[in-house]
């Protein structure tokens, strides 16, 4: 009986090989081969989240840094042509340190200039806003039209040799988009002119948004935060490469009015509203490494009057924004004192990193700091001096 057995015993034990070896080889066949550049790219995207410097969010050297490699040399979004109703219409504005104006020209083009006269960089608009056809300098009376030419220099209109055409304002890339809104490069690069600002990042409805808007308030707030706060609490991505669309992710942030949302990188909202033909534009303005300024501009699509967006709204919506600036400061507050300066690191911060470590890298090869927007004050010559000084001597008499 037990030898019997035997046969049925090995059969069995050979079946069970073969079963095993069988499943074995199917399992090699269709299992995902294992790569080294996945958790390689995945590990180095996570180091670069977890490790920003120290300083990331106080630092004033760091922010003098983020002016040269991002402010100087990005397209920002500041206003919108709604803004600008009749020829000489001009707005005062200030972002991230470079204070200019825009003005609206006879040929119906805004254009952008450094608000600095170019005999002694007296500010040339001296209120915020108003309407002119010519502005002029109150310390020696130069002036420019809305092209920024200069129409008159006194003490200097019959000086031989000087050209009122190499005296212009310094003029500021500017560009508008389909929706009308307004985008500035500072940067003093010619080459910046063929280049075009990025495409918004947009979601919901956008219906009120019109070229033709109306803008019917303007609400200013200052908070004690750094603009980079701004960026917080938005989901990493696996991948590395971020565009600017995935930046402004957080800034689109879920309000009770909102119907539509548009972000443009590095510092401004858009959103619609749902009750009635109002839309706003927030522009975030950073003044040192903690402190950020925010303007909000509220349009409507159509011919409104104010006491339309007056009364429950507008305190709604004012009580709205004060809430979003105390929340970033309290969001600052934390981070500089945690200790850990790291804290809510996102792909957005990651990739503001590596832009401003690349403009310092570039600083390290060239020796010097390297300031995209500065712009060269032309030659003065002999006779310009001697002008120059007569005209001051006069003006202390």
């Amino acid at each position: 009986m037990f030898q019997e057995s035997i046969p049925f015993l090995t059969l069995s034990g050979t079946l069970y090989v073969l079963v095993v070896s069988l499943f074995f080889n199917v399992w090699l066949l269709i299992r995902k081969p294992p790569t080294t550049e996945q958790p390689s790219t995945k590990k180095s995207n996570s180091a670069l989240a977890l490790n920003l410097p120290k300083g990331w969010w106080s630092d004033p050297d760091r922010f003098q840094a983020e002016r040269r490699a991002i402010f100087s040399q990005s397209w920002m979004c500041v206003s919108h042509r709604g803004r600008f109703r009749k020829v000489g219409d001009y707005i005062v504005y200030e972002v991230a340190g470079f204070r200019f104006f825009m003005i609206l020209g006879k040929d119906m083009i805004v254009r952008s200039f450094h608000n600095v006269c170019r005999h002694r960089a007296f500010p040339v608009a001296r209120k915020q806003s108003g309407s002119a056809l010519v502005l002029g300098c109150r310390y020696h009376g130069w002036s420019y039209d809305t092209k920024g030419t200069l129409v008159k220099a006194p003490y200097f209109d019959n000086l031989p040799g000087f050209d009122k055409s190499q005296n212009s304002l310094f003029e500021i890339h500017t560009k508008e988009d389909g929706y009308g809104f307004l985008h500035i490069n500072v940067s003093a690069r010619e080459d910046v002119a063929t280049t075009t600002p990025p495409e918004a990042t947009r979601s919901g409805e956008l219906g009120q948004i019109k070229l033709d808007s109306h803008l019917i308030d303007t609400m200013e707030f200052k908070g004690r935060f750094n603009w980079k706060v701004i960026l917080n609490n938005q989901p990493r991505k696996s991948s590395t490469e971020v565009s600017t669309k995935d930046i402004m992710g957080t800034l689109l942030s879920q309000s009770p009015h909102s119907v539509g949302k548009m972000g443009f990188f590095p510092l401004t909202t858009v959103q619609t509203m749902s009750n009635g033909p109002f839309w706003y534009q927030l522009t975030y303005s950073p003044e040192t490494s903690q402190q950020t300024a925010m303007r909000c501009d509220v349009y409507s699509s159509i011919a409104s009057k104010d006491n339309e967006f007056e009364d429950a709204t507008k305190i709604s919506l004012m009580n709205e924004l004060k809430q979003n600036i105390r929340e970033f400061e309290k969001q600052h507050k934390q981070l500089t004192t945690s200790g850990y300066h790291s804290t809510g690191a996102n792909d957005s911060h990651v990739n503001i990193l590596r832009m401003v470590e690349g403009h310092l890298g570039q600083e390290k090869i060239r020796g010097c700091e390297i300031k995209p927007a500065t712009v060269k004050q032309q030659f003065q010559s002999e006779a310009f001096t001697k002008a120059d000084q007569s005209e001051f001597s006069l003006v202390r008499l």
